[in-house]
């Protein structure tokens, strides 16, 4: 009699999805525009119904029933109003390791497995049960994002790698709170050419080095100004700023208002 001999690897991995922050259902009556912030980390929404205008990036989107709309951390939004009521579904998610999608993904039409799966994940965030609950909402999560990364690798013109080397760069500085870097030292630290971060930046978020290293110094300002006990000195020596009225000057060109006015 032979014996079957069989052989496995041992793995030793880690799933992409470290927390769920949040799975809602959001209802928009028709009416004006509005501006907020993403949230931090990922953030996902399907557009059940109802037709809007939106702005963020630098670019404006005819959003439709079917929808799936991304945002990577704090990134501006701006609801340009509609003209019936919006229903959609959405879900924050922090996962440090997956790199966002491209800037020509970040809204696209879903499709019926997406769908499916995104129903799935909110109809899983309301049961009671809590391991059955985490069970299915982290099944349904990886589902549809398993399948964004099928569509992402073939809707992406952008090259993976060269996205991926600017968002990592991109979370060292916001790991090590480096918010006023020269270009030489961003190209210092990846490892490359100052032409090759012009280029990775402008490819993985549409904007020059300076600008983005800019609205992140600016986001990182607003939400220490709204939401810590530190003072406009303390958040300027925070922020790399040599003097306070240099930051204030900065805020003000940027938000167009003073950062006194967040401090409240």
């Amino acid at each position: 009699m032979r014996d079957d001999v069989f052989s496995a690897g041992i793995l030793s991995m880690a799933g992409p999805v470290e927390f769920v922050c949040g799975i809602w259902k959001f209802v928009h009556e028709a009416g004006g525009g509005s501006r907020c912030r993403s949230l931090p980390g990922h953030l996902l929404h399907l557009v059940l119904e109802g037709h809007y205008q939106l702005r963020t990036n630098k670019r404006e989107y005819a959003i439709r029933p079917g929808d799936v709309i991304y945002y990577h951390e704090t990134e501006d939004v701006e609801w340009l109003g509609n003209q019936e009521r919006v229903t959609f579904l959405s879900v924050g998610f922090s996962a440090s390791k997956l790199p966002p999608l491209p800037l020509d993904m970040r809204v696209f039409p879903s499709d019926g497995v997406i769908r499916k799966n995104f129903h799935a994940l909110y109809e899983a965030s309301l049961l009671s049960d809590r391991t059955e609950r985490n069970f299915k909402v982290f099944s349904a999560l990886l589902a549809v994002l398993g399948h964004i990364q099928e569509k992402k690798h073939a809707f992406s013109s952008a090259s993976e790698e060269e996205n991926s080397s600017w968002w990592r760069l991109e979370d060292r500085l916001r790991r090590e709170r480096r918010f006023r870097p020269m270009l030489e030292e961003l190209a210092e630290m990846a490892h490359c050419s100052k032409a090759g971060i012009v280029r990775n930046c402008r490819r993985a978020t549409g904007q020059s080095p300076m600008s983005r290293i800019r609205q992140l110094r600016m986001e990182e300002a607003k939400g220490l100004l709204r939401f810590s006990t530190l003072n406009i000195t303390q958040i300027a020596e925070y922020l790399g700023y040599p003097r306070v009225n240099e930051f204030s000057r900065d805020y003000s060109n940027y938000f167009k208002h003073p950062p006194s006015r967040e401090d409240v």
